[in-house]
């Protein structure tokens, strides 16, 4: 997770901590899982084209 990724999903507890409806917590919790999530895609692609661009027998 890069130091962006990071600050967002920190930055978006705090907002969970500080909502005053149900609503804005639960869309903060739902930030915070995305954001996540998706760094992990990322990482898993940047994985799998590093990987292929290795691979001399796909060239």
């Amino acid at each position: 997770m890069t130091t962006d990724e990071q600050w967002l999903v920190n930055a978006a507890a705090v907002q969970e901590k500080q909502a005053t409806s149900y609503e804005n917590a639960a869309f903060f919790r739902a930030l915070q899982a995305f954001v996540t999530q998706q760094a992990k895609r990322r990482e898993s692609l940047e994985g799998e084209i590093d990987g292929r661009s290795w691979n001399h027998e796909q060239w």
